[in-house]
């Protein structure tokens, strides 16, 4: 292994971990040599080393899923490629559940893995207890077994990544510290440490509970702060055999495997303790923490009700290390915003050894060619706004729930509770005594339902119909059938100005924005092989100024997305102004009746026609009224500068009182949505989807001058699409849905369940899928099938829709 530092590579990867050697294995598979590796010490020896060295193959989304298969079947050959042992074994696992909540939950898992092509079965509590055979099962509800999961060795499996690199040409360098990296243009041209500088077109800041340090260096937000984590070992115990498969019991907190003939037990406590926040020493390495057993007994405990051999049989060795974790339990991967040629693959929350061959490929991948093959917004590092690198903000949040949700109930619409009332609306406090029960997406607080009074506004979770579920139906029908209210100041609001704005926006934009003043126009951005990077829209306020509005969750991504294809000599500037605005949705049938009793604007249809802006007097105030509809009626959403925000709000509430106006939840906003088919990014649509697959092909203009994404598009057309975004309803009026539920075409699996709610104008729940035929498709196929979804293991026959439920042509919102 050299210790010699070279002058230039083209990547210098920071981290010798099993994810930076995992990345640096891929660069040279994929034909670049002139990698170097940088470790403080030695590899392996941060938090990798450790590692309980469990490979589950399950995931919440399919790219993920991806991944994660991807990386077991890498693992499985490393040894005979390298020569290196990793210790891999594809034993299986056991998951069981103690509740009836915990077995819905499992229940949908096993759709969603037939989904993803992953091998997983309910089995009885005889054939749990035969391939688990010192396992209690008397207090179960549940056993299901998925053959294809393994554990492998960690220290060897990142040895045996280290020395794939080395042999394809990478330079790995230990003891080396990294000092600080060297930016021009806010692009990467180096890295400082202590035995000197070499220059490099990339970075990979795959630092593991360092990496929030290492952003710093370049000024990019990556929340993530290390937390202890523990993990026991037995002597031997009658009963275990070598090829056992790992046990989860997620209930109990906990997870076992087989160990030297004995047992290996550690897992995830509700209430963690953090580590290292205010510095890790520079010695660390192979650093063990002090023992904890008083927090080691929730975990004792829950594993003598598993395995009560537990409670007789001697400890040999109780392991207490630091991991790092992020405030949603996500990890961070990715192109950092802000900074060219800077990616970041740490944050791993626990889950390192299972992720790092996936995380390492598609690091890789993304380098190389410049865009990952998998959509992976769930763990882009872009999901983070920048003043969420609070620590204060990040400690609480993992000690008190990121650590423990790992093994939590995954409920629908779950909300975190620690971390919370950081980032309100200037009505909060209005929509707060109106009875709001709020959710927090990208740390804003929305208000999700409304509580009648008398009711307590406070979730109580299941996997069927929720305690607000009736609540959001009349918010629902409020907005179908009068006039509603919601709250979506959470919403990215950009300004795009200058004299070469409507250039730039033309390049980036499929739609055309080049339109007269006060035109709205509903737009997505495309990559080059004209998949969805983001769903926007653009309103010309004057000839050299645009109002961009895009989701809360995607701000800093779609921000970054304009900012790079902006180019350096062009007269533009683009502004982030989402604080600058609220943005109230005033909707329904009446919402023109509404309006007119707070302003002296003529909201007619003439003088104010559908996908059109004016700044309006509203009340005391002035609004940037926009007359567009993420809910399928008549209606307008009033961007308001925030000073004026709570007296326009009053001055509507008072009005509304004629027409019964009520508020409406976010819940309710996206029942709406769906229910009149409008899509919605990363649910929908995404980067490996184009418009004209997703039914969008009338936000197109393949008639203007070259955009962004042009050619494939021009290409798909001419050879037509063989996936199409179609939507359905389920027969049955009962059943709920969420997402990824595996939906069959004539008794075969045909695709999944993009996103679902219920669509209470017709009393079904309601989602989105994509259908694909290799031979193209067509409606006529489409139709010609028959459909059902399988949902907690059983199957409901579904209607197919090829125009939106509610309102097909769309009159409600050009009234």
């Amino acid at each position: 292994m050299s210790n010699q530092l070279p002058s230039h590579a083209q990547v210098v990867i920071i981290g010798g971990g099993i994810v930076g050697c995992s990345t640096a294995y891929h660069l040279v598979e994929m034909g670049w040599k002139d990698v170097v590796l940088l470790e403080r010490k030695r590899i392996s020896s941060g938090t990798s080393w450790a590692a309980a060295g469990l490979l589950g193959q399950l995931w919440s989304t399919s790219p993920l899923t991806k991944l994660a298969k991807y990386g077991a079947d890498l693992y499985a050959g490393l040894e005979a490629k390298t020569g290196q042992p990793t210790g891999y074994k594809r034993n299986g696992s056991l998951r069981v559940s103690r509740t009836q909540a915990r077995r819905s939950e499992y229940q949908r898992a096993l759709g969603m893995a037939r989904a993803f092509g992953i091998k997983m079965e309910e089995i009885s509590m005889e054939e749990a207890k035969k391939l688990f055979p010192v396992m209690q099962t008397d207090d179960l509800t549940g056993a299901w077994y998925q053959p294809d999961d393994g554990v492998t060795n960690p220290e060897d499996t990142t040895q045996a990544l280290a020395k794939g690199a080395r042999m394809g040409g990478a330079t790995i360098i230990e003891n080396i510290k990294v000092l600080d990296i060297k930016l021009e243009n806010d692009t990467v041209k180096g890295v400082k440490t202590d035995q000197g500088e070499i220059q490099c077109e990339y970075v990979v800041n795959c630092a593991g509970m360092w990496g929030r340090e290492v952003g710093k260096m370049v000024g990019v937000s990556l929340p993530l702060v290390a937390a202890e984590h523990m993990h026991m070992t037995t002597e031997p115990i009658e009963g275990v055999y070598k090829e056992m498969p790992y046990l989860r019991d997620m209930d109990g907190y906990i997870y076992i495997k087989e160990e030297m003939g004995g047992l290996l037990m550690g897992g995830f406590e509700p209430m963690a303790k953090t580590w290292g926040v205010k510095g890790i020493p520079d010695n660390f390495e192979y650093t063990q923490l002090d023992e904890d057993w008083d927090q080691m007994d929730l975990f004792i405990q829950n594993a003598i009700i598993r395995c009560p051999a537990f409670e007789e049989t001697g400890v040999t060795n109780l392991t207490t290390v630091p991991e790092s974790f992020t405030p949603d339990t996500s990890y961070l991967l990715g192109e950092a915003p802000g900074v060219k040629n800077f990616f970041v693959g740490c944050g791993m929350n626990s889950v390192g050894i299972t992720s790092a061959g996936g995380a390492g490929m598609a690091l890789a991948t993304w380098i190389v060619q410049g865009y990952p093959d998998e959509d992976l917004w769930p763990v882009d590092v872009r999901r983070y706004n920048k003043w969420q690198n609070n620590l204060k903000y990040i400690e609480e949040r993992v000690n008190v729930e990121s650590v423990g949700n790992l093994y939590a109930d995954h409920f629908p619409f779950k909300q975190p509770t620690s971390s919370r009332d950081v980032l309100k609306t200037p009505i909060h406090d209005r929509l707060k005594d109106l009875g709001a029960c709020f959710g927090v997406v990208s740390g804003w607080e929305r208000a999700n339902w409304f509580a009648p009074e008398g009711v307590e506004p406070k979730y109580e979770y299941s996997w069927e119909r929720q305690n607000w579920f009736d609540f959001s139906a009349r918010e629902h029908m409020n907005i179908r059938e009068n006039v509603g209210i919601y709250d979506l100041t959470s919403m990215g609001k950009f300004l795009m100005q200058g004299k070469d704005a409507e250039k730039v926006l033309q390049t980036v934009c499929a739609n055309d924005v080049a339109q007269p003043v006060g035109k709205v126009v509903y737009t997505q951005m495309l990559n080059e092989r004209g998949g969805i990077e983001a769903d926007i829209t653009v309103t010309k306020m004057e000839e050299d100024k645009f109002f961009i509005v895009t989701a809360g969750a995607t701000t800093t991504r779609d921000f970054d997305w304009i900012k790079r294809h902006t180019p350096k000599d062009a007269h533009a500037t683009l502004t982030d102004v989402t604080w600058s605005y609220t943005m109230l949705g005033v909707m329904g049938p009446k919402s023109r009746d509404l309006l007119s009793k707070i302003t002296d604007e003529d909201l007619s249809n003439d003088a104010f026609p559908f996908a059109t802006a004016k700044e309006i007097y509203a009340g005391f105030a002035t609004a940037y009224a926009v007359r567009m509809s993420f809910v399928g009626e008549l209606g307008w959403e009033l961007y308001i500068p925030t000073p004026f925000a709570q007296g326009i709000f009053d001055e509507l509430m008072k009005a509304g009182e004629e027409f019964n106006v009520k508020m409406c939840g976010l819940h309710a906003v996206d029942s709406l949505r769906l229910e009149k088919g409008y899509r919605h990014w990363s649910s929908d649509i995404s980067p490996d989807d184009t418009p004209y697959e997703a039914g969008l092909g009338f936000a197109v203009k393949l008639d203007k001058d070259d955009f962004i994404g042009k050619a494939a598009l021009v290409k798909q057309k001419e050879e037509g699409i063989k996936k199409k975004l179609v939507i359905f309803t389920i027969d049955d009026p009962e059943p709920l849905i969420y997402h990824d539920e595996p939906i069959y075409r004539n008794g075969e699996i045909a695709g999944e369940n993009t996103h679902g709610s219920y669509a209470h104008v017709s009393g079904h729940s309601i989602g989105m899928v994509y259908l694909s035929n290799r031979e193209g498709i067509r409606d006529e196929w489409i139709m010609d099938g028959k459909y059902e979804i399988e949902v907690e293991n059983k199957r409901y026959p579904i209607t197919i829709h090829l125009k939106a439920p509610y309102d097909p042509q769309g009159k409600s919102i050009k009234a």
